[in-house]
């Protein structure tokens, strides 16, 4: 990847369009492949499911703990209800039964971003605790496992000597019957499961190329082709398992957010960055608050938020502001057909405003985010904003349609045509009207 970034930035030291096809593509390679093309893709399953065997040791005396992963490997969020038990089968000593593997935590409805991970544990009820066993799940891995219930000796060079007994539980993901996987994978496997628990996207991702901005001052804008990009990360501060969430639950609703938005003139002398806006947020994110639908709301979220955005420039062209900012989100419609959500936010400033005194008047105090598709397929988002008067708000438009669904599922991502009209697309001109339209792909949506 550092490669691929490197090699981006030497080839946009020339001026033509060509140039700025090759960064995308450098982009997108740079990307997970999500596996060959699927013919019969719209018929795929979104969310799949991966067995893990624990990582911890301990003594096997009653169930064993294994880590179910569901994971979204759609092209669209995903509304999912994680189930308190489902049905696993162990085989021991050439028998297979099936049994009942129960959490410890109830039935959750959530919404799964593409590509994103969520794990629960669940309890695996063994009647014999010595000997090999398999764990299996419909339509997801195999894990073997090797339990006994006496002490494990070591051998000479520290290691456990397989000809004694040990109450240990090992294995790693894998088929049935393969061979325990070696330190990189360990590592690997552990890295993927951090990854699911903590991360996942937060506001759109994408890359569009289009017009310069047609507005006042010439000098704040570049030429044709005029590139705009957004990387938008959420992270989750305590997971289900950490020690505070198990003292109280609330504390796995704590994010930290990072956006980045970049007007890039790929035409212009050395392919210079116009502006970019950095936005570190603190977060606090009720989700599913009624935890049922409530006639046509089919959920409600609140987010609490302190934000801080700044373009990182020195002297006059230094633009930056705080503010404290309450967002509720409502979902309505059926997620299997036409379905929505409207998300109204309304924040105060703080702290000081000496590098941009006015940009209150033209950011306002509230903005309005919507948006409508059917199923998982186009969706048509909006983003609204009001000034201290109505002249000086913002609109922008996002049409947005999933690319697997044209290319039998080979490319993972979305077609996005972006209109903007207003003032502050970038917080370096904030006070310039400006209208631009622009297309490319779509990451998250």
């Amino acid at each position: 990847m550092k490669n691929n970034v490197f090699t981006t930035f030497n080839l946009l030291k020339g001026r033509n369009v060509v140039r700025a096809c090759l960064v995308a593509c450098l982009l997108f390679t740079s990307l997970p492949s999500t596996g060959v093309c699927d013919t019969a893709a719209e018929t795929a399953p979104s969310i799949s499911y991966l067995l893990s065997a624990p990582r911890d040791t301990g003594e096997v005396s009653g169930p064993v703990t294994v880590t179910v992963l569901f994971m979204n490997n759609g092209t669209s969020k995903e509304r999912f209800e994680i189930p308190s038990e489902m049905t696993a089968y162990i085989t021991q000593n050439g028998i297979q039964k099936e049994v009942l593997i129960k959490s410890d935590s109830g039935k959750e409805w959530i919404d799964m971003e593409p590509g994103t991970f969520k794990s629960r544990q669940y309890k695996v009820p063994v009647e014999n605790t010595q000997g090999d066993v398999q764990i299996s799940l419909d339509n997801a891995s195999t894990i073997s496992l090797q339990l006994s219930g006496q002490a494990p000796e070591l051998k000479a060079d520290g290691k456990v000597d397989p000809t004694k007994g040990s109450p240990y539980i090992t294995g790693e993901l894998g088929e049935a019957d393969a061979k325990l996987e070696g330190k990189e994978s360990k590592q690997r496997n552990a890295m993927v499961d951090y990854f699911s628990k903590h991360f996942a996207g937060y506001d759109p991702i994408y890359f569009l190329i289009g017009a310069n901005p047609s507005g006042t001052d010439g000098r704040l804008r570049g030429t044709f082709p005029n590139a705009r990009f957004q990387v938008s990360l959420r992270y989750r501060l305590f997971t289900e398992d950490s020690y505070f969430a198990e003292k109280w639950n609330g504390f796995t609703n704590v994010f930290i957010t990072y956006t980045q938005n970049t007007e890039w003139d790929l035409a212009g002398e050395s392919a210079p960055f116009l502006d970019t806006m950095f936005k570190p947020e603190l977060q606090y994110n009720w989700q599913d608050i009624f935890k049922e639908p409530k006639g046509i709301l089919e959920k409600m979220d609140l987010m609490t938020a302190i934000s801080h955005e700044s373009n990182g420039r020195n002297g006059a062209g230094s633009r930056s502001i705080n503010y404290v900012i309450a967002r509720p989100k409502l979902y309505f419609g059926d997620p299997e057909r036409l379905n929505g959500y409207l998300a109204p936010g309304f924040w105060f400033y703080f702290g000081s405003l000496s590098d941009n005194p006015s940009i209150r008047h033209y950011r306002g105090h509230a903005d309005v985010k919507a948006a409508i598709q059917w199923a998982d397929t186009i969706q048509l988002a909006s983003w609204f904003r009001m000034g201290d008067e109505l002249e000086k708000g913002s609109m922008q438009l996002d049409l947005s349609y999933p690319l697997g669904r044209l290319t039998g599922n080979c490319l993972d991502m979305y077609l996005d045509i972006q209109y903007f009209t207003g003032y502050g697309q970038t917080l370096l001109n904030y006070d310039q009207r400006e209208q631009a339209l622009r297309a490319g792909v779509m990451f998250v949506r």
